[in-house]
């Protein structure tokens, strides 16, 4: 049981963490939500055989991050990154212009739409997940899930161009 646990931990690990840390605002904090996730995890392997080790874990990280927003809704954590951020904006407007960049603005835009659509998202093109994959994790049928992701796709795009930099410009990585 807990070699196979292993091999589960090793193979899934770096996506859930990526997963996470799209979702929350420091590395901190992915760091303990990610950890949840496999103690969560490994107690119910211990108890029960679990058939699809990635929906389970995916759907796991979906509920402690869920958890972790409504526990800490009273307060506003900001990281250190951040922090150094708000500082050099201070200094100087042509600095805050430095630190923009188009992953950045990706980002923004990611966290800006519906929870569902930022999984949809991070499943399929960050995990590269594939549409039954992802059906599965979440439950819904494969054409939801594409129809889901094209409008995912839509929101987003929608956000860059409403952004003050993009205003101008069409991203090209926007275009069809």
């Amino acid at each position: 049981m807990a070699e196979d646990f292993g091999l589960v931990y090793d193979e899934y690990v770096t996506r859930i963490y990526r997963f996470i840390s799209l979702k929350v605002p420091s590395q901190e904090i992915a760091e303990d939500l990610c950890s949840e996730v496999f103690v969560r995890a490994l107690d119910e392997f211990k108890r029960t055989e679990v058939e699809n080790a990635q929906a389970f874990l995916y759907q796991i990280a979906r509920h402690i991050i869920a958890d972790h927003y409504r526990q800490n809704a009273h307060y506003e954590v900001v990281s250190l990154e951040e922090t150094s951020e708000i500082i050099d904006t201070v200094d100087s407007v042509f600095n805050q212009a430095a630190l923009a960049s188009e992953m950045d603005q990706v980002k923004q835009a990611l966290i800006s739409i519906r929870d569902e659509y930022q999984d949809l998202i991070i499943w399929r093109y960050l995990d590269e997940l594939s549409i039954p994959e992802i059906a599965q994790i979440t439950e819904k049928s494969e054409g939801n899930v594409r129809v889901g992701i094209h409008r995912a796709l839509g929101a987003i795009k929608e956000k860059l161009l409403e952004s003050p930099i993009n205003s101008h410009a069409d991203p090209v990585f926007l275009k069809k």
